[in-house]
Parts: C-alpha cells; structure tokens; sequence
C-alpha cells in the first residue's frame, strides 16, 4: 500500500502540503469560515450518529413541552433557546444538534474576536484553536453537554464586550453588556465566577476602572436586573427544584477537612487544561532546538493581556474560595469552564508573542487533526460507549415506546432523564416528566404508566411522591410489570425495566 501510495506520488505531495507553511498561512486568514464549516459538519455528524438522545439532549425534551420562567435545577435559557429552536426547525434531533453547535460557534467567535483585539491573525488562530484541546469544549460539549456549552457561549461573549466598553463606551454597547450578563446567569449558575472575577480585574486596569465607575456600567446593570427579575422570582417560589442536584458537590460530608475541596479543585483545573498544556510545552521548547530566521515579533495588546490573566487567577482564587466555604468536597472539572476557557488565549499571548511558522503549524495542525479525529470517534462513542459498558445513546427507547403503546399510554413518569425525553421525542403527543422537573405545568392524561430501572417488588418512593404531587392523590394498587430490552449494539447486554399503569378514574385508589 505505501509503496503504491509512493509511485502514484501521493506521499511525496502530502510531504510538500505539511512542509509547506501555505496552510497555516490559510487557516489563520480564513480561521473563522473553517469554524462555522466545522460546526456544519458536527451538526450532520450528530444528527447521523445516533437516533437516541443523550442525558442533556432528552433533559430538553422534557422541560421543552412548556414555555415557563424556570424548570429545575437548571437556568432556563437553554429551554427557552430549545423551545425557539423546536418552533423553527421542529422539534426532536436536528434542532438539538444545530442549537448545541451554534452555540459552540459562537463560543469560539467570542473567543477569537477577543483574541483579535489581542494580537494580529496568527496569533489569533493559536488562541483560538487551542480551544479544542480542552477536552471539556472539543469533546464533552458534543458529546454529553448543553447548559456548559451555552455558558461558554456566554462567558466568551461577556469578555469580547466588556473589552469593546472599555475601548470606547457607548450605551448600545452598555446595553449589550448587560444583555449578555443576563444570559450568562441564565446559562449556568457558575458563570458568576467569570463576571465576578472580570469585574475584579478590569479595577485593575485604567481603562476598566473608567467604565466600571461611569453611567454605561449602571444601565448596564439596570439592563440585567431586569432581565433577571421574573426568573429569580421562579427561583426563590422553587427552592427544593432548585437545589435538586446539590448532593452532586458534597456538601453533605461536611466531616471532611476543607482541604479535600481544595485538592478536587486543583485536581479539576488540572484535568481541564491538561492536554493543553503539554502541547503548549512541546510547541514552545520547539524554539530551544529551531533558532533561526523564522521567528517573528506578534502584535500583542499589553492591557489585554494583563487583563485576560488576572482574569484566570482572580476566577481560580474565587473558585477556591467558594470551595472552601461552602463545604463542598466534591468539584468537577466543566465546573470552571466559566475561568479556564480563557486559559489557552492567555498562554498563547505569553508563550507565543515571539512565534515562529513552525510552531504556528504544530497548533494549528495538532488542532486540525484532533478536529477530524473528534468527528470520527464521536459516532464510536454513542454506539459503543466506554466498551466496557454501553452508553446513553444505546437505550433501547423504540423498544420501550412500543411496549406501553399497547396499554394506551399518553404520560409516562419516570425516574429517568433519558428515558423520558427519549420517550418524549418519539411519542411527541405523550406527557412526560422526572421528578426534579416536576414543576411543568402541562396536563398528565390517563392512562399514565410510572416506570423505573431495574426490576423491583414495589414501586420507589419518589414515583410515589412524584405522581401523588401530580395528582393529589396516592398511586391506585396496580400490577407491576416486569420487562427487558437489549440495548442497540449490545445485544449481550438487556435494559431491565418495570412499571405499572395507572388507568384513571375507573381505577381504584388505594395508598401502596
């Protein structure tokens, strides 16, 4: 096969394409074309890859059946995007996959608008493209998330515009400011560790403390709060919604030394930026071994620079002092998306203001691989998950439809986020909901069948708490039944599942 290749003379052009420096050179004048390109073929990517939803996509199913001012755990924005979405494109896959993959375009636009104001083209491209060696961007944010893909969006826009305020103030840009201050805090609640920290370190810089102490800084807060007013209305009247998931920060061991938060902290940052930072190394110790005429000064903006610095440190010192208040022993790394974003565009500015073609082409070409590779593997990685076990994208959810179809369900209540969205993207006319997203207000038509994982003698209790909050009353005496399904591609492997149906008035209540 190579020596094929090399008589019809592939190998050879190929060595003269990568030698060549006319790609880079490509790449950074036509960087942003090649980010909405890649992002087109992502959206295709997804939409082929699997007809079942992940976690976060079937969550949207579920608090997208009704327009309200909250839903959950969660901010609202995401919903109210996906109800958009869903109302222009219909609802079901498509319209996740293009919402999911706009937002990351956008994203990595703010990103690279703010690398602009930064540093010239090339330098621009090396920030901007780092972003895909942050696993939790490139990888987890097509293959699992959506209220951090939205935050990112967010937090990168936040950035780009507050350093068009402080370059040049004006009320449409103040007006913008705060727009998007309230679509980050609608985003995802840890958005406030970069507006707090960016807030910190623009008094740091002339610029910064002009806006900061001028009339555009107040309508722009006046903007927000108004913006945020109804929502935080909802959150305030929902607080058990609200604090549905804080068991997932181990607030409750509070017997562990505060140290422990602190170490998951630093073990978080660390696994964020990990994959960065050792191709950051091997790019710049390049310069130790290729000292030659090839090296070249890059424009870079001193105060952005600073600025965008004390940004990461500020945001990583309020992290850790949240941390260590409040008790939480338990952080994960997408949780300081909202600091570490900005933590390849930082190093690029110091790392690379004396960049030669030759490290500008191992970023740009490392990136451009690991793009391709992402949208090879991510269709392996809903198919066969881990190998080991299968993944949320092989749920058997045809199989389970097709078994309550027959006892005339219209609302299925459940325990799962993944089964009940995915139940609600086939069977768009059904009712469905889990218990954290028990705040919909949509009507539950009989028969509703309550189902849960696993086989089991009785029904589990938040099933019974859930239906009783539903529909004011206990759950009927009912049969429980007993089923299994293969998940797709794991055929050795059976979904197991059991539920009842609850017929309706006709039915006898009686309290289990």
């Amino acid at each position: 096969m190579v020596q094929m290749l090399q008589d019809q003379g592939f190998l050879p052009k190929l060595q003269r394409v990568i030698v060549s420096d006319n790609w880079a050179t490509f790449i950074a004048k036509h960087f942003v074309w090649l980010l909405a390109g890649y992002f087109i073929v992502q959206t295709i990517t997804r939409y082929f890859a699997s007809p079942v939803l992940g976690l976060d996509e079937a969550e949207q199913i579920i608090a997208a059946q009704s327009f309200q001012l909250g839903y959950g755990p969660q901010p609202p924005l995401y919903t109210w995007l996906t109800i958009a979405f869903f109302w222009v494109f219909g609802e079901g896959l498509f319209a996740t996959a293009l919402l999911k993959n706009t937002l990351l375009f956008l994203g990595y636009l703010g990103v690279w608008l703010t690398a602009r104001k930064a540093s010239d083209p090339t330098l621009a491209a090396i920030g901007t493209a780092s972003l895909i060696f942050l696993p939790q961007i490139s990888w987890e944010s097509q293959r699992a998330l959506s209220h951090s893909v939205l935050m990112f969006a967010c937090s990168a826009w936040t950035v780009y515009l507050f350093l068009t305020c402080i370059e040049k103030p004006s009320w449409w840009r103040a007006v913008a400011f705060g727009v998007v201050i309230a679509a980050g805090a609608l985003s995802k609640y840890n958005y406030m560790f970069l507006l707090v920290a960016l807030i910190a370190a623009g008094f740091c810089i002339e610029d910064g403390r002009k806006f900061l102490r001028s009339k555009y800084i107040l309508g722009s807060a006046a903007v927000a709060v108004v913006l945020l007013l109804p929502p935080a209305f909802w959150m305030f009247e929902n607080q058990d919604l609200i604090y549905a998931r804080v068991h997932k920060f181990g607030i409750e061991k509070v017997e562990r030394h505060f140290l422990t938060g602190f170490i998951s902290l630093v073990n978080a940052a660390l696994q964020f930026v990990i994959v960065a930072v050792v191709l950051f190394f091997c790019a710049w110790a390049t310069s130790f071994y290729w000292k030659d005429a090839e090296q070249h000064d890059q424009y870079v903006n001193e105060t952005i620079r600073k600025l965008l610095t004390l940004v990461v440190i500020f945001g990583l010192v309020i992290a850790a002092v949240s941390v260590v208040a409040s008790g939480a022993t338990n952080v994960k790394d997408r949780w300081l998306q909202p600091i570490l974003f900005l933590a390849p565009l930082v190093a690029s500015l110091w790392l690379f203001a004396e960049v030669s073609i030759r490290q500008a082409k191992i970023i740009l070409g490392t990136a451009s691989v690991l793009a391709v590779l992402i949208v090879v593997l991510i269709p392996f990685n809903f198919a066969f998950g881990s190998f080991k076990k299968p993944s949320a994208h092989s749920l058997p959810s045809q199989a389970i439809v097709d078994t309550l179809a027959q006892y005339g369900v219209r609302s299925v209540l459940t325990t799962s986020h993944s089964i009940a969205g995915n139940i609600g993207d086939l069977k768009p006319g059904w009712a469905v909901t889990i218990p954290e997203y028990s705040g919909i207000d949509i009507n539950y038509a009989y028969p509703v069948a309550i189902l849960w994982k696993g086989h089991s003698k009785s029904v589990p209790e938040n099933m019974s708490a859930l239906y009783q909050k539903l529909k004011g009353k206990p759950i009927p005496n009912s049969e429980i039944h007993k089923e299994a399904a293969p998940y797709y591609h794991w055929s050795e492997y059976p979904f197991e599942y059991s539920f009842i149906i609850v017929e309706g008035n006709n039915q006898a209540a009686s309290q289990r």
